[in-house]
């Protein structure tokens, strides 16, 4: 039975693939047949295949939708009036053409790894697009080091959610990994970036017109209403003068333009960082909440929109936003769906079997159960945990370093995220790359990613 399931779940994510790259079925109809054929093929009853389905679709949307929502509607306004512009202004200025991929893959492994990775994603997508765009850049060698950040944010540093997670599997204080968090970060993040941008820009493994939607590809994108009723700005490129259809002159302050991140940064990492401060109250709870925290940004990107085009020109801009928000959601829930059905044929489990026994090399073995459980269910959280599950009861005996063995989970964790992966869709919808395009950037880099961190953990683990 082992061996069948683990056959007729390759052999399903395979057809996933194919369905999607070569066939060029619409991703939610082909999650949609691969979540079927893998319930049916492994035993699961189609009563439980169908409640999977919704059930995995309601659970998703319940989890992010608003989340996407309200992302999607506050990057849509900010670009309306200039913000992403003036913002991308500035990281170009400052890091330059050659460093604005260090720039995006470094601040997000360490400086905002607080901010949960749902929240941060429908935030930076439309920045980083919009600097590959200005700098000249395939939209790839920002799309990689996003994905990369993201995923070390998540899993290697305190106070990323993975982490946390990985802390309380071992009963460990969070300042037991503080520094080597951030001394594995930030090293696997740069060699990353210099070796995922060698890999794109060098050897030329980037093809727009195959790896980006066409709208992408072409630089062009819908439209939607600016500063009067003849007027539109365009997400897509144009001249140095007028990068969405708001001339240099009139952009907003840059302190202006990234006032609703700041909003959702501050009232999320509040909520986070007080309580552990001793500080609670009812109202800290409502406000550091993420979706509250992304509304206020909402409201604060459509108090400036509507003081520079006006209300009907903010209606019509939040009705575009809406209108974009569709694809995203469905694509998102339905990959919760897969997600539930995946948990029913019980792969954790003949996973976590198979690798149960091999401790010979451990902090190795712990890479390899968490990379295989990310790679099959597509949850970086749940991936690292297995992996401490394994091996948590014998650390003490093996004369392991419990914080090896969490950087070592959290490694793993990062690898192969794919079909599986809710985030997968989320990254592939708001970055406007075909699958074949979000593999090259979100899969490989973020698998990049993890190699690297394994190699440096092998490495200290021969000093510690």
């Amino acid at each position: 039975m082992t061996t069948w399931l683990i056959v007729v779940y390759l052999a399903v994510f395979v057809g996933i693939a194919l369905l999607i790259v070569r066939v060029k079925i619409n991703p939610l109809v082909a999650l949609l047949l691969g979540a079927i054929a893998l319930g049916l093929g492994t035993g699961v009853s189609p009563a439980a295949v169908v409640d999977g389905l919704n059930e995995g679709f309601g659970q998703l949307m319940a989890e992010v939708g608003l989340l996407i929502t309200l992302g999607v509607i506050m990057g849509v306004l900010m670009s309306s009036y200039g913000a992403v512009e003036r913002i991308v202004g500035a990281i170009v200025s400052l890091f330059g053409r050659r460093g604005s991929p260090y720039a995006f893959g470094v601040t997000l492994s360490t400086v905002t790894p607080s901010i949960y990775y749902d929240v941060l994603l429908v935030v930076v997508a439309p920045i980083a697009r919009r600097v590959a765009l200005l700098s000249g850049r395939p939209v790839a060698a920002l799309a990689g080091p996003v994905a990369l950040g993201l995923a070390a944010g998540n899993a290697l540093v305190i106070p990323g959610s993975a982490m946390l997670a990985y802390l309380g599997q071992l009963s460990l204080d969070p300042g037991a990994l503080l520094v080597p968090g951030f001394a594995l970060a930030i090293p696997a993040a740069v060699l990353t970036v210099w070796l995922y941008v060698l890999v794109i820009e060098r050897f030329g493994w980037w093809s727009p017109e195959r790896d980006e939607e066409p709208a992408a590809a072409t630089g062009g994108a819908a439209t939607v209403p600016a500063a009067g009723p003849d007027r539109t700005v365009s997400a897509g490129p144009s001249t140095a003068a007028t990068a969405t259809g708001v001339r240099q002159r009139e952009l907003p302050s840059l302190l202006t333009a990234i006032a609703p991140l700041l909003v959702v940064l501050v009232l999320v990492v509040a909520g986070i960082v007080l309580p552990d401060l001793g500080v609670a109250s009812p109202a800290l709870d409502l406000l550091g909440a993420p979706v509250i925290a992304l509304l206020a940004g909402a409201l604060t990107a459509l108090a400036v929109a509507v003081r520079r085009v006006g209300l009907e020109g903010q209606a019509r801009i939040v009705e575009n936003a809406l209108e974009t928000v569709g694809t995203i959601l469905a694509v998102t829930a339905v990959a919760g769906s897969l997600g539930v059905v995946i948990a029913a044929t019980g792969i954790e489990d003949v996973l976590s079997g198979l690798f149960a026994a091999n401790r010979a090399i451990p902090l190795l073995v712990i890479w390899l159960v968490a990379a295989t459980m990310r790679a099959a269910i597509g949850g970086q959280t749940v991936a690292g945990l297995t992996a401490i599950g394994i091996i948590g009861p014998v650390v003490a005996d093996l004369g392991l370093s419990p914080a090896l063995v969490i950087l070592a989970a959290g490694a793993g964790g990062c690898f192969g995220g794919q079909f599986s992966d809710n985030a997968f869709w989320m990254f592939r919808s708001l970055f406007g790359l075909s699958t074949r395009g979000t593999l090259k950037t979100y899969t490989l880099a973020q698998s990049m990613l993890s190699v690297i961190a394994l190699l440096l953990v092998l490495a200290a683990d021969l000093v510690v």
